[in-house]
């Protein structure tokens, strides 16, 4: 929650701080005699800023940067409060120093008028980090840029449901032509269709589209929940993307690519198949199997989308562009239901394409999912 904003100004600083407290009332009012400076307050009250608050601290010990007093007796702090809370007390006022835009010094628990107009003067060039006893120069870039990216929160970066739109319904793309769930579906409803007829074919269809739809939201939510806690999150899922987008390609050019379904895998799910069209509710459980045991083969385009929704903070958002992704992941079967209901030309031409055009398929997934996870990276 922001407190404060001055005048616009090339220079920047944005404190995490309880802003009641009287060594940040003193901070506040040093740099609110700095006409030239834009103050940025955050009430580490606020769950939203506490959360970003104690990121940063903890990517700085990850550092190996020193962040408490060197005299602290952290195991007699921790009898009477939470590690969290020990944090808060001893690394704030927290404090990033921005200069056209750019981060270039933090102090961690500095509020010493003198350390911190030194602060103020470092040149643009890297990164200085103040602690209790030392400074630390961080001349890595990728660090620098994470630490900002923290320090300003998500809606001074532009993380937003809006320009997430497109790459989520890319991945969603991606994920939505992989032979493995393809091929399952298509078996599913091709058996069915041949001992059951249009009618009971298209309810066995349409219950196991219903459970694929269900079971990835709710595998989703909990992903999301688990990455949300993860630093640097959408890099870690879009170079894990990467790799796998680099596996589909290298597999789908091979020119005898079989469905990647491990073979005792594959056993098993034909037998399910075998008893599946025998009502709605046995081809439900099927997809929902499916979901799981599948997810191996398909989780790469899937898990890079929810890496990149774990960082919003709206869960209505959140969950609106997670219906957005099964949505598009699941047209595709849709798609092939009606096609093989429509006519049994189009069952015949469904059955040699599933046979035939695999490889294709994992091929395009491969490079949409490479094409998005570079997009990730150096946007």
């Amino acid at each position: 929650m922001t407190l404060g904003v001055y005048a616009q100004q090339p220079y920047k600083v944005y404190i995490y701080c309880f802003p009641e407290s009287p060594s940040s009332q003193r901070l506040l009012r040093h740099f609110g005699n700095k006409s030239d400076w834009n103050i940025i307050v955050y009430s580490l009250k606020d769950p939203d800023s506490s959360d970003r608050f104690l990121k940063i601290v903890e990517t700085l010990r990850l550092l190996a940067i020193q962040v408490m007093p060197p005299e602290l007796c952290i195991p007699c702090e921790l009898q009477h409060l939470e590690w969290n809370d020990v944090l808060m007390s001893y690394t704030s006022p927290l404090v990033g120093f921005f200069r056209n835009g750019k981060l270039t010094a933090i102090t961690v628990g500095i509020t010493q008028l003198e350390i911190l107009d030194i602060a103020c003067a470092t040149s643009d060039n890297g990164v200085t980090v103040f602690t209790y006893s030392n400074e630390h120069p961080l001349n890595d870039e990728i660090v620098a840029v994470s630490l900002q990216r923290l320090l300003l929160g998500d809606i001074e970066v532009g993380i937003s449901a809006a320009n997430m739109v497109t790459p989520i319904s890319l991945l969603a793309l991606a994920d939505s032509i992989n032979p493995c769930t393809f091929a399952v579906f298509t078996a599913l409803l091709l058996i069915a269709l041949h001992s059951l007829g249009k009618t009971k074919a298209a309810l066995t269809g349409f219950s196991f589209i219903i459970a694929i739809f269900v079971c990835y939201y709710i595998l989703g939510l909990g992903l999301i929940r688990i990455l949300a806690a993860v630093p640097y999150v959408d890099e870690a899922v879009a170079l894990i993307g990467l790799v796998m987008g680099a596996f589909s390609i290298t597999q789908g050019l091979k020119p005898n690519f079989r469905s990647p379904v491990p073979k005792f895998l594959k056993a098993f799910i034909e037998l399910q198949i075998s008893k599946a069209y025998v009502s709605p509710l046995a081809s439900f459980a099927l997809g929902a199997a499916a979901s799981f045991i599948l997810l191996p083969c398909s989780s790469g385009p899937y898990v890079v989308g929810v890496g990149l929704l774990s960082i919003l903070k709206d869960p209505v958002q959140v969950q609106l562009l997670l219906t957005l992704y099964n949505a598009i992941f699941v047209l595709p079967l849709i798609a092939i239901l009606f096609a093989v209901l429509f006519s049994s030309v189009y069952a015949r031409k469904v059955k040699a394409f599933r046979q035939k055009k695999l490889g294709v398929m994992e091929l395009i997934s491969g490079l949409i999912l490479v094409t998005m996870c570079i997009y990730i990276l150096l946007s």
